[in-house]
C-alpha cells in the first residue's frame, strides 16, 4: 500500500487555477527505504526529510499503531511542526486501535500536552472511502484546497480530457483498423510457415523414418532430431493455437522416440519433456476433451519410462502416477473405447512395475495381474489380433516374473507356458513378426533358467538354446534395436550358466563373451541407465567371478569385488545377490592371498546382507549358505538349504565354487 500510495501522489497533477501559487505535482514525497538501526535514534537520514517535509503522512494500522520507530517518526514531525499538517490513511483495522498513540496527543510549542486530538483520516480500505475518493482527501488537505472544489475541477478535467481522447481515437481506429489487417496478414503468413516447417519436420520423423529404420540408418535423423528441438524450444506455447500445439508436441514426441529406440536417452528425456510441457497446455486449454486427456497420458508415460530407465524414481514416479490418473478417467469415459481400455492396462502395469523395483512383489502381482484380466478382455473383443496377442503375453511375463520373486516357481512357470504359447500362436500366423520373436527370445530364457533351478536341465536347455536361435536372427535383422540387445543378453547369460554346471566350460565362456559384448554397447549408448550399467553387468560379471573366471588371480578378484561393492546399495532389494556375490568374491580373493581372517570377514558380511524388500532370490540364499558353509556355520547353511528345497530350488550359481 506504501509503494502505491507513494507513486500515486507523486504522479497527481492538481487542476490549473485551483491554487494561487504555480504548484502543480505535491512532489518530491520522501518515503523511508532505510534499514532503522539498532538504537533510540532514527538516523539523519530520516530526521533530515522529517525538517524537511511540509506534512507527515501515516498509513495507520495495527501494525502501525505497536511500532516504536513510527512513533518516533509522529512525534519527531509534531515537535518540529505542531499538529496541522499531519494525515492519516486508514489501510487496515478499525480505529483507535490502528491508530499510532502520538497521532492522537495534542503538541504545543513543540512538547506534547495532556490534551487529545481527533485527527481526520481519509480512508483507503475498500469498505471506507476507497483508494479513488481516499487520495482525493489526502491531496485536499495537503494542497490546502476544499474537497468539493478539488473534485469538481478533477471532474471537468477528466471530461475535457475524454473528449479529446475521443476525437483522436476517431482517427486511432482508421490506424488500428489497417494495422490489424496488416498484422492479421503477417500473422497468418507466419502460421503458413510455421505450417510448412511443422509438416516437414512431421514428414522426416515419420515417412522418412520408416524408410530408415529397416535398414538401421535411424543415425541420419540425428540432424534432423537436433534442427526440430532448437526450432520448438524457441516458440511461445502461449502464441500457438490448438493445432499448431498439436502438431509441435507429435513431432516432438518422434523426436524423443528416435533418440530412445537408438539408446540415447541423455536426448530423450528433455524431448518428452518438451512434448510433455506441449501437450500439458492443450490439455489446460480443455480439459476434458478425451483427445488432449489421450495426448498428455502418452506424454507421461514416456516421461516417466525414461526417468525409470535412468533411476530416477521420484521423477518416474510422479509421472506413471499422472499417466494412470489420466487413462483410468479416459476409460471410465468409455466402456466400449477398447483403446482407452488398454491405456488403463498399461498403468496398473506400469505401477506395478515401480512397485516391484521397490521390492513390493505381494503389491506388485495383483496390479499386473489386472492389466492383464483387462487386455485379455480386449483381446476377445477384437478378434485376438498379433499386436494384442503380444501385449498379452508381455504381461503375463510380469506376472511369472513377481511369482518368481515371491518363490512360487510352479504358478511361474506354468504362466510362462501360457505367455510362450501366445508367443507361437502370433509367429503361426506371421513367422516374421519380430516383436513376437523378441518378447519369444525373453520368455523362454526366463524358462530355461526356472526350469534349471528346478533340476530339469534338459527341458532347460532346449529353451535356453531356442532363445539364443531367435536372438542371433533378431540381432541380425535390426542390430540398433535396444531392446532386442537387452532379451538377447539374458538368453546368452543364461546358456552360459547351464553351460558350466554341466562342464561346458568354452561354451560358458563363448556365451558369457556374447552378453557382455551386447551389455558393452548398451552402456556406451546411455552411461546413465541404471539397468545397463549397475544391474546387468554387475549381474554378469560376478557370475563370472563364480564360474568361469573363478580362477582368476587374488588382484582380478578383488577388483571385481570391490569395485562393484563400491557401486552397489546393499539396501536395494534388486542388488542384494549380486552384493553377496562381491562380498563371496572378495573372500575369494583374501583366501587365495592367504590372508584368512580377511576371508571369514568378508564370508560374514555375505551372510549378514538380508533384503529389506520381500519375496525369495533363490542366488542369495544359495550364496549365503556357501558363505555360512565356510565359516562353519552348518546350523545356518541347513536352514538356508532346507528354504530351497522347500522351493524344489536347486540354484545354478554356487555349483563348482572353488575353496582356493
Amino acid at each position: 500500500m506504501a509503494e502505491w500510495l507513494h507513486k500515486r501522489l507523486e504522479n497527481y497533477r492538481l487542476p490549473p487555477g485551483l491554487v494561487d501559487h504555480s504548484r502543480s505535482a505535491l512532489r518530491p514525497i520522501f518515503k523511508d527505504r532505510e534499514e532503522l538501526p539498532a538504537s533510540d535514534n532514527l538516523g539523519e537520514a530520516i530526521e533530515g526529510a522529517i525538517a524537511r517535509s511540509e506534512a507527515l503522512i501515516v498509513l495507520c494500522s495495527p501494525s502501525a499503531a505497536v511500532s516504536p520507530w513510527i512513533a518516533k517518526e509522529i512525534d519527531c514531525f509534531k515537535r518540529l511542526h505542531g499538529d496541522s499538517r499531519v494525515f492519516l490513511a486508514l489501510v487496515d483495522g478499525e480505529p483507535p486501535y490502528n491508530i499510532p498513540p502520538p497521532l492522537l496527543v495534542h503538541y504545543n510549542d513543540g512538547q506534547p500536552t495532556e490534551d487529545r486530538t481527533e485527527p481526520i483520516a481519509a480512508d483507503l480500505r475498500p469498505e471506507g472511502d476507497g483508494r479513488r475518493l481516499g487520495v482525493e482527501k489526502l491531496v485536499a488537505g495537503i494542497a490546502g484546497v476544499e474537497l468539493d472544489d478539488l473534485v469538481d475541477r478533477q471532474t471537468r478535467q477528466r471530461n475535457r480530457r475524454m473528449a479529446a481522447i475521443s476525437a483522436l481515437s476517431l482517427v486511432g481506429m482508421v490506424i488500428a483498423i489497417g494495422l490489424a489487417l496488416y498484422a492479421q496478414k503477417q500473422r497468418d503468413a507466419a502460421r503458413e510457415e510455421r505450417a510448412q516447417a511443422n509438416g516437414l519436420v512431421e514428414y522426416m520423423l515419420t515417412d522418412l523414418r520408416k524408410q530408415l529404420e529397416p535398414v538401421g540408418r535411424l543415425d541420419l535423423l540425428d540432424g534432423v532430431g537436433a534442427k526440430a528441438m532448437d526450432y520448438y524450444a524457441a516458440q511461445n506455447l502461449d502464441s500457438l493455437n490448438a493445432d499448431e500445439l498439436g502438431r509441435r508436441a507429435r513431432a516432438v514426441q518422434l523426436v524423443a522416440e528416435i533418440h530412445n529406440l537408438r539408446g540415447d536417452n541423455e536426448k530423450a528425456l528433455p524431448a518428452f519433456r518438451e512434448a510433455a510441457r506441449t501437450t500439458s497446455e492443450l490439455l489446460a486449454r480443455n480439459p476434458d476433451d478425451p483427445q488432449r486427456m489421450y495426448d498428455h497420458g502418452q506424454s507421461m508415460f514416456w516421461v516417466g519410462y525414461i526417468a525409470w530407465q535412468r533411476g530416477q524414481m521420484d521423477e518416474a514416479k510422479r509421472a506413471m502416477e499422472g499417466y494412470a490418473d489420466i487413462s483410468k478417467r479416459l476409460a471410465a469415459k468409455d466402456r466400449k473405447n477398447l483403446d482407452w481400455q488398454m491405456e488403463e492396462a498399461y498403468s496398473y502395469s506400469n505401477l506395478g512395475t515401480l512397485e516391484s523395483d521397490a521390492g513390493r512383489f505381494s503389491k506388485a502381482l495383483p496390479l499386473f495381474q489386472r492389466s492383464v484380466a483387462i487386455i485379455s478382455k480386449v483381446a476377445k473383443q477384437e478378434g485376438r489380433p498379433a499386436a494384442r496377442l503380444i501385449e498379452l503375453g508381455e504381461g503375463l511375463s510380469w506376472v511369472a516374473t513377481e511369482q518368481n520373486y515371491l518363490g512360487d516357481f510352479a504358478a511361474s512357470t506354468a504362466t510362462r507356458r501360457q505367455e510362450i504359447a501366445l508367443y507361437n500362436e502370433v509367429m503361426k500366423a506371421e513367422p516374421d513378426n519380430y516383436d513376437a520373436m523378441r518378447s519369444r527370445v525373453f520368455a523362454r530364457s526366463e524358462m530355461g533358467w526356472l526350469l534349471g533351478q528346478m533340476e530339469r536341465r534338459s527341458e532347460a536347455r532346449t529353451f535356453l538354446e531356442a532363445a539364443v536361435a531367435d536372438a542371433r536372427v533378431l540381432l541380425e535383422q535390426d542390430p540398433e534395436n535396444t531392446m532386442t540387445k537387452e532379451m538377447s543378453n539374458a538368453a546368452f547369460e543364461n546358456l552360459a550358466q547351464l553351460d558350466w554346471r554341466e562342464g561346458k566350460t568354452a561354451d560358458a565362456t563363448r556365451n558369457f563373451d556374447r552378453a557382455g559384448a551386447l551389455i558393452a554397447d548398451l552402456r556406451r549408448r546411455d552411461p546413465a541407465n541404471k539397468d545397463w550399467n549397475l544391474q546387468r553387468p554387475a549381474s554378469l560379471e560376478l557370475t563370472r567371478a563364480l564360474t568361469d573366471r573363478s580362477g582368476g588371480s587374488p588382484e582380478e578378484l578383488s577388483a571385481t569385488a570391490g569395485g562393484w561393492l563400491r557401486k552397489l546399495d546393499r539396501k536395494d532389494p534388486s542388488l542384494q545377490w549380486q552384493v553377496i556375490a562381491a562380498h563371496v568374491v572378495d573372500a575369494l580373493a583374501k583366501t587365495r592371498r592367504g590372508d584368512t581372517a580377511g576371508a571369514a570377514a568378508a564370508y560374514a558380511r555375505a551372510i549378514a546382507v538380508e533384503s529389506e524388500g520381500e519375496g525369495l532370490n533363490v542366488n542369495a540364499l544359495a550364496l549365503r549358505a556357501v558363505a555360512a558353509e565356510r565359516l562353519g556355520q552348518a546350523d545356518l547353511a541347513a536352514q538356508l538349504r532346507a528354504t530351497l528345497r522347500e522351493r524344489r530350488a536347486d540354484p545354478a550359481i554356487d555349483d563348482r565354487i572353488p575353496r582356493s
